[in-house]
């Protein structure tokens, strides 16, 4: 937590910094100001948890201290949003006839106003409330509130196929922001609730998928962020309806277009570089690989779903390949653009060899999960391919698709919370 004691008085300043040293608050954690301007900087070159502010306060260096300095500057941080906001904001004075002349003001800008001054010890039990408070509710940040977050790129025949194989218990349709639509509920695992929040995106791709699990994140902090549904696969390592669980992905767009002619450079040689001669242009992709994983803990549970997986199969009741899915480990790369080329497959899967998927969305799902700074989350994608991204892409099973991902999804959490 970072305190920000805003005073013009050099004994009150001393007097609440040595207060906060003395309850486990770190002097690198305690800033301070002397008047408005300086006050204003400090919010601005990082965050603030606690603003301590005095109720009369100078404008700048130098300037006489005047109530209505302050007034104008929380205004400007709880109206205007032209000062960066702390969490909270609590006002002091060693004046009690100055805290009567501006109560009104303060009562609607601040928490409450401590009377801080020697001899005074009740507001030392106030702050020391408020220390409690603060490091409960930054514990809780740090605490999962979901067990499981499913995030879905479509409603249909994804999200709604996911519900019909796990027969969650959910609330009614809400919006996170404005692209995110969600409802939450519970799931029953092995005769245990579990907490359960399903979104799906209002549109497909990397950037959406990066946002929403981001928001995701932030706002149900889930222990397991998953993402199920259909992709697309390459022929010589699966087939129609196997199921992908995906251990790494990464976009595959990203990286520096070069001319193609001549002896490669230093730079060219130590990446992996794919040619693009056959569209038309004579130019080399210099891909940027940045990796993102999946848990180990949820690959390990779904690895070991391979037996189940022809029950699965047999029990769907609707269209379906004549032929029993398998499970299939390894990367499945994420691009902005929908794969139904046999040239483009060839353009970017010298990237990796073991290329087994693609798709719009895993690699935003997995970098979101990995940089997320709140409470741990572990994250795997699970999807079932539809197509094998080429010319003759279809959807004659996507819906089974979005079963068999689904079922194994629910067998792998099963897995993991058992254990």
């Amino acid at each position: 937590m970072r305190f920000l004691i805003v005073d013009d008085d050099p004994q009150k300043l001393l007097l609440v910094s040595t207060f906060l040293t003395e309850h486990g608050i770190s002097p690198n954690d305690i800033l301070q100001a002397e008047h408005a301007a300086a006050a204003r900087i400090a919010l601005s070159n990082g965050s603030v948890d606690v603003l301590l502010i005095d109720v009369l306060l100078p404008a700048r260096l130098g300037a006489p201290a005047r109530g209505q300095n302050c007034v104008e500057l929380l205004r400007q941080i709880m109206e205007d949003g032209t000062t960066p906001a702390p969490r909270y904001i609590i006002g002091m004075t060693a004046n009690a006839d100055t805290r009567a002349e501006f109560e009104a003001d303060f009562e609607s800008l601040v928490t409450r106003v401590l009377h801080i001054a020697p001899g005074e010890h009740r507001w030392k039990q106030d702050l020391s409330g408020y220390l409690l408070y603060l490091r409960y509710t930054s514990s809780a940040r740090e605490s999962n509130d979901f067990d499981i977050c499913v995030l879905n790129a479509l409603r249909e025949p994804e999200l709604s196929g996911l519900l019909r194989a796990w027969g969650p218990r959910l609330g009614a349709e809400q919006l996170l922001g404005r692209s995110i639509s969600y409802r939450t509920g519970t799931v029953t695992l092995g005769g245990v609730e579990r907490r359960l929040v399903c979104a799906h995106l209002k549109q497909m791709g990397p950037v959406a998928s990066t946002h929403a699990a981001t928001a995701m994140l932030s706002e149900f902090r889930p222990r397991i962020l998953l993402m199920t549904g259909i992709c697309g696969g390459f022929a010589d390592h699966v087939d129609i309806g196997d199921l992908v669980v995906a251990e790494k992905s990464w976009d595959w767009q990203a990286g520096k277009w070069r001319d193609g002619g001549g002896a490669p450079t230093e730079l060219q040689a130590a990446n992996v570089t794919t040619n693009a001669t056959n569209h038309g242009f004579d130019a080399r992709l210099e891909t940027s690989l940045d990796q993102r994983n999946a848990s180990p803990e949820l690959i390990a549970e779904a690895q070991a779903l391979s037996e189940k997986i022809a029950a699965i199969h047999e029990g769907y009741q609707g269209v379906k390949p004549n032929k029993t899915p398998k499970l299939v480990i390894g990367p499945m790369v994420t691009g902005s653009s929908v794969v139904a080329s046999t040239d483009i497959q060839t353009l970017f899967r010298e990237q990796h060899r073991k290329m087994i998927g693609v798709d719009m969305e895993c690699y935003g799902v997995y970098y979101a999960a990995e940089l997320h700074g709140g409470a741990p989350v572990k994250a795997i994608c699970i999807k079932s391919v539809s197509d094998l991204a080429d010319r003759a892409k279809g959807d004659d099973f996507q819906a089974y698709c979005s079963h068999m991902s689904a079922m194994i999804a629910l067998e792998t959490l099963k897995g993991y919370f058992r254990r």
